[in-house]
């Protein structure tokens, strides 16, 4: 029966067989290879290690979500905070010296704000306050507001 067989058929056979075993041992070298892949150098497989890192991108993404709403709501707090300011002091009487009297501009980063005045003698103190509306006042303002609200404004840069 093998002698019917051409001799290029066996020859082509044998190297078949060769390379099954080649493939054999190399797929015994991957899957050895593979335990120990699977396997962490503490013990724990592949598919936990990913679990665990898994859920902690989840952990850390509501983290920084969290945080990020957060640095929100403290920018939207700080832009309507104080921002610019100013004290122009003046004598509002020529009478009286001193200096008693003054306008303060306090702006926010949008430039609103209030004008405030003070003016003082010595029989009277008035306390006026004026409403900035992004950066334009609402009401007619005296040189010393005017003053304040440029001072102000600059302070904003």
């Amino acid at each position: 029966m093998l002698a019917s067989i051409p001799p290029i058929a066996l020859v082509i056979v044998f190297l078949m067989i060769i390379g099954m075993a080649g493939v054999l041992v190399e797929l015994v070298r991957l899957k050895r290879k593979l335990a120990i892949f699977m396997t962490g150098k503490d013990g724990t497989s592949l598919e936990a290690t990913l679990d665990w890192i898994t859920k902690k991108i989840a952990t850390t993404d509501e983290t920084l979500d969290a945080h990020k709403e957060a640095l929100e709501f403290l920018d939207r707090r700080v832009k309507r905070s104080v921002r610019g300011y100013s004290l122009v002091r003046y004598n509002a009487y020529e009478s009286d010296g001193g200096d008693q009297s003054f306008a303060s501009a306090l702006l926010d980063e949008h430039r609103d704000g209030y004008i405030l005045s003070v003016i003082t003698n010595r029989n009277h103190v008035g306390v006026y306050a004026k409403r900035i509306n992004r950066g334009t006042p609402e009401s007619v303002l005296t040189e010393q507001e005017t003053d304040a609200l440029t001072i102000a404004q600059k302070s904003l840069k």
